[in-house]
């Protein structure tokens, strides 16, 4: 859990960046064929349909990027299991008051709402091969939400350059799919 904690607060209080990794070098990439994902979120019985909505395109996006890399999911005895999460803050930002001149400008505050999707890669016997986060206030601007999900997960995928069964690093993965 201190990972996550730690994770998450590296990425919140960084200036710019939009991807975090870390690949397991030791990792057995070519042992890797099969995966699972799984979401504690995803399975709450207390989501709204809108949280409902966004899990589901972060599950249907990593199911593609994994597909993309060769990988078969499978829940019986699978090599890989994914992890995802939306992990989500918020933030008070104070104006001081100041005076101009006769005047006096009392302090104002703005909330500011973060979110930061992770995704983690454990073998068989839980250890990390490989974690990807990203700043989703990267895609503010999209205007779709589908679309915003998707260059997320594609994003953070562009940090695992493994197809299945390869240890070798495929570099054409290291960069978007372009949309079909």
């Amino acid at each position: 859990m201190n990972k996550w904690i730690i994770l998450v607060s590296l990425i919140l209080s960084s200036c710019s960046p939009k991807i975090v990794s870390y690949i397991n070098s030791k990792a057995k990439f070519n042992q890797f064929e099969s995966y699972r994902l799984v979401s504690a979120k995803a399975d709450s019985k207390n989501l709204t349909p809108e949280n409902t909505l966004v899990l589901d395109l972060i599950k249907s996006n990593i199911h593609k990027e994994m597909e993309r890399r060769s990988y078969v999911i499978s829940n019986i005895s699978p090599d890989l299991t994914l992890r995802y999460d939306v992990a989500s803050s918020t933030r008070v930002e104070t104006d001081n008051n100041t005076v101009v001149g006769p005047f006096y400008t009392p302090p104002t505050s703005r909330t500011i709402y973060e979110s930061v999707l992770l995704v983690e890669m454990f073998d068989q016997n839980k250890k990390l091969v490989w974690q990807g986060s990203y700043d989703l206030g990267q895609q503010r601007k999209e205007k779709k939400v589908a679309r915003a999900i998707e260059k997320a997960v594609g994003y953070i995928f562009t940090t695992y350059p493994y197809r299945a069964k390869s240890k070798e690093v495929d570099e054409s993965l290291k960069t978007l799919e372009s949309k079909k």
